[in-house]
């Protein structure tokens, strides 16, 4: 900095002919000041970088020195090796020079400055030449794309590999992992997906076999239906249980989280007809009306297993459904998208089936869905047809269409095998994590977890 030092000394020609032109004309003296301060600094618009001139830039003053620096990285690949900057002063300056490594270069707004060099400094001469100001420039940029998702392979053996059903949850800032191999059910934990312990050998609580995949999650209890018979836990480990078998009504399974309560499937014993029930006080209580279903009869394609549920928040903030694909008590593959949210107007749930409006989207059992990021994410599953589904599919409009996600920015690590019935699960630091599953041959006890950049 001290080679520029006789900077100072130095007056733009065309201001010194100012001054004795206008002493000539007139009687009266040019004020000459002493301020050296910097007031704005910016840039000029940029078709190639669009986000610098809405980049916020912070300036810092001390007595003859200063610093200028943006408050947020400038966004991924904005380009800083030529850029015009757009600086205002407190006071006209006699000079402004950009000092760079190899080069200085005055500030007067039509050239362009390499900012990928460092160090660099805005020197500032004050126009009666007896002060100057040195501004050191630091300018950031995102070095990671926010739209890229980052994913790893955090283990590949939780369990002894055998024909096993698995189902995870988050549960009290841990991943929960149930195992069930046909004969016991087992319990697992884990508080970063990459080292797990057992919690329990043997939930003997629970029935054999159990299809933990059917598990649902409310809060903090967990809730199963086999035979007729309600399962809740609080502890993960001991299971109560409610015998429904006198009740006008058949439990048939679990169906999803929604609205402040767990929401199960039943079959009325007189007419046969499947309805929807919410537990109260963690009791099933039918529900006799819902705006569009005669009595609150299912139609026959709603699902009973092997279907993706979710409640997420909608665009106007109101608690939502979605249940996608599965299996109807007939058995059959279905392609439903089936979508269940409160109307507040005729006091009453309302269900709507998208694929009616967009049926080309696939038949499919055993798919998982979250929602991340204003977004629907969809994983795994198998169509009609047995054909694994190796592709992620994301949705932008709450369900009603569906997309194959961009492969440059979200694309699973080629260690990943195509798989249903894998538990996708989000953490607190909103990582999503993809755990076990089955193919047609084998059940995976391994963990992927990924994040996008954004979500940081």
């Amino acid at each position: 900095m001290q080679n520029f030092v006789n900077m100072r000394y130095f007056l733009p020609i065309t201001v010194i002919l100012c001054s004795i032109l206008l002493g000539c004309d007139t009687e009266e003296t040019i004020k000459l000041s002493s301020e050296t301060q910097v007031n704005t600094f910016s840039f000029y618009e940029d078709t190639i970088n669009p986000g610098l001139r809405k980049g916020v830039y912070k300036i810092e003053h001390s007595s003859d020195t200063g610093l200028i620096y943006n408050l947020d990285s400038l966004q991924y690949g904005t380009r800083l090796d030529s850029v015009r900057p757009y600086v205002t002063y407190k006071e006209t300056p006699g000079s402004a020079s950009f000092i760079l490594p190899d080069t200085t270069i005055l500030s007067t707004g039509s050239d362009t400055i390499n900012f990928t060099q460092h160090p660099i400094y805005l020197h500032v001469i004050s126009s009666d030449l007896e002060h100057e100001r040195w501004y050191r420039i630091l300018l950031t940029v995102h070095q990671a794309d926010p739209d890229l998702y980052v994913w790893k392979k955090l283990t590949n053996n939780i369990f002894p590999k055998q024909n096993c059903e698995t189902k995870a949850f988050w549960i009290g800032n841990k991943l929960v992992l149930y195992v069930n191999n046909g004969l016991s059910t087992n319990v697992y934990y884990s508080d970063n997906g990459s080292n797990w312990q057992v919690l329990s050998n043997h939930v003997s609580e629970l029935p054999t076999p159990c299809h933990v995949r059917d598990i649902v999650q409310h809060n903090d209890t967990l809730y199963y239906i086999n035979k007729n018979t309600l399962y809740r836990s609080n502890d993960l480990i001991h299971w109560d249980t409610t015998d429904y078998s006198t009740a006008s009504f058949e439990l048939v399974n679990m169906l999803l989280s929604y609205d402040g309560y767990a929401w199960c499937i039943v079959q009325d014993k007189a007419s046969g007809a499947l309805m929807l029930a919410k537990l109260l006080a963690d009791t099933a209580t039918p529900l006799q009306y819902i705006e569009g279903l005669e009595r609150g009869k299912l139609p026959a394609n709603f699902p009973i297993s092997d279907f993706a549920a979710l409640e997420f928040a909608s665009s106007s903030e109101r608690p939502r459904a979605m249940i996608v694909g599965g299996r109807s008590i007939n058995g059959e593959v279905v392609n439903s998208r089936w979508n269940i949210e409160y109307s507040a107007i005729d006091a009453a749930y309302r269900l709507k089936d998208f694929s009616i409006t967009q049926p080309s989207f696939q038949s499919l059992t055993g798919a998982s869905i979250i929602q991340y990021d204003d977004q629907l994410l969809m994983f795994g599953g198998i169509d009609n047809d047995l054909t694994w589904r190796s592709d992620m599919l994301y949705s932008k409009d709450e369900g009603m269409n569906w997309h194959g996600a961009d492969s440059t920015h979200n694309q699973l690590p080629s260690s990943y095998q195509t798989r249903q019935y894998q538990s996708v699960v989000l953490d607190n630091t909103q990582h999503i994590y993809i755990i076990g599953g089955q193919s047609s041959t084998e059940s995976f006890s391994d963990v992927y977890r990924g994040k996008r950049n954004l979500m940081e």
